[in-house]
């Protein structure tokens, strides 16, 4: 297996990809209107709820190939392939009908959004769920070449994802195929026609470079043992990421109900602090991959050091980052928006990021490595009552009950970071992990 810094440049360089094209996309919504931009992030909240789903799905399958990888079990590693396939291809499918089917409810009802900012959130939605389910099939693929320790090929679909959503941006027509697209949804559609390049290019990777062998347990005794693994720890795993991605849909509601200044700072500054996260971010989901392969090769100690270093990395790196960003505030906000209302609004929202990173840096370490060795019950459990009975109800006290507004619901969200950041350490530096599922 590769050292933690080589396994994990290449996801950074990912990330930094989504990063850049996310700031593009947030310009160009910026120069539609402010609403625009708080529209599309809100709905990306919503979607966030499925996404996260997705990728807890894709670490739970990765955690349980890669252990099977690390112990020499290729065979069973191979119907593990087969496994999650079936898994992602059934959930795709319950996600699609749900939205295609709910959109208005989700969207006036759940999200809050009205007027003008309701009608740029449903147009960006007809489309958006399309690039939701292709880029749910691409976390399998994910899933897959990093548990084969292979982090390269993830950075090459990223970057064909990308190349062809700005390619898309430039070349795309506002009448595309007889079809009237206002900006909102040719910024949608530049989106869909890179995620399902970036599809067909993982596809392809799958079947003629890496060749990973793929194939569905024979026996129905079997196939009960292979699937119950996967389903089992994609519960937990994914019970995280939903309940934080719930937490966020209700935190969007609230900042619907503060105002369209308030989303669009929102939007925004979601972009711009994503910045510092990434290294940790990286180095977490490298390691998760590490622990397991230690896990299964039965290094427990080295995996348990590894960590530890990587999460002091990332807790100096993400709020210095944070601070930066803070910093330079003035001239990055406007490259999004003039508006000197919302401008203030996002610079407060930056101010109170600065703690939030510290708590996020020690979470995007931690909590993939606890899932990978054995604690994803501890994760999945704390982060579920922490995000939905402590984030959201102090986020309406100190923003309404107490009227702090949008200063408020960002305290909300750096208490959240920050009290599962000491849990997940204070967990880490147990000598013995948890039992494995």
């Amino acid at each position: 297996m590769k050292s933690l810094t080589r396994f994990s440049w290449p996801i950074l360089v990912e990330l930094l990809l989504s990063f850049s094209v996310n700031m593009l996309l947030f310009s160009l919504l910026g120069q539609i209107a402010d609403e625009a931009s708080g529209a599309v992030g809100s709905v990306n909240s919503l979607f966030g709820l499925f996404q996260m789903m997705f990728l807890g799905l894709s670490q739970a399958g990765g955690i349980v190939i890669a252990k099977l990888a690390g112990g020499g079990n290729d065979g069973q590693a191979a119907r593990l392939r087969g496994t999650l396939l079936g898994i992602f291809l059934v959930a795709i499918a319950a996600v699609l009908f749900l939205v295609a089917n709910g959109r208005e409810f989700f969207i006036e009802a759940i999200l809050g959004l009205k007027d003008e900012t309701g009608s740029f959130a449903y147009s960006f939605c007809t489309v958006a769920q399309w690039t939701l389910a292709s880029n749910a099939l691409g976390q399998f693929f994910t899933a897959v070449f990093r548990s084969a320790g292979n982090s390269l090929v993830p950075l090459l679909v990223a970057l064909a994802n990308h190349s062809m959503c700005f390619l898309a941006l430039w070349l795309l027509p506002a009448d595309f195929v007889g079809l009237e697209l206002s900006g909102v949804q040719r910024i949608a559609v530049s989106q869909l026609t890179g995620s399902l390049t970036a599809l067909i290019a993982a596809s392809g990777a799958f079947v003629f470079w890496l060749k990973l062998p793929i194939r569905l347990p024979d026996k129905q005794t079997s196939a009960t043992l292979e699937i119950w693994p996967v389903l089992a720890l994609s519960g937990l795993v994914v019970l995280e990421p939903f309940a934080y991605s719930l937490a966020q849909v209700f935190i969007s509601r609230m900042f619907a109900e503060l105002g369209p200044v308030a989303l669009a700072a929102r939007a925004y500054v979601g972009t711009l602090s994503a910045i510092p996260s990434l290294f940790g971010i990286a180095i977490g989901w490298g390691a998760q991959v590490q622990v397991s392969f230690f896990a299964g090769a039965g290094k427990n100690d080295e995996a348990r050091r590894m960590v530890l270093r990587s999460c002091l990395t990332t807790v100096i790196v993400g709020p210095s980052g944070a601070a930066l960003v803070y910093l330079f505030s003035d001239y990055l906000l406007r490259l999004f928006t003039l508006e000197t209302a919302v401008i203030g609004a996002a610079k407060t929202l930056l101010a109170v990021y600065i703690l939030l990173e510290a708590g996020r840096s020690m979470n995007t370490t931690l909590a993939p490595s606890l899932k990978a060795r054995g604690d994803a019950r501890f994760v999945a459990q704390t982060s579920f009552v922490i995000m939905l009975f402590i984030c959201v109800p102090l986020a309406w006290l100190l923003s309404f009950k107490l009227g702090y507004g949008i200063a408020g619901l960002a305290v909300a969200l750096a208490a959240d970071e920050l009290l599962r950041g000491i849990l997940n350490l204070s967990r880490w530096c147990l000598n013995e992990p948890a039992r494995s599922l």
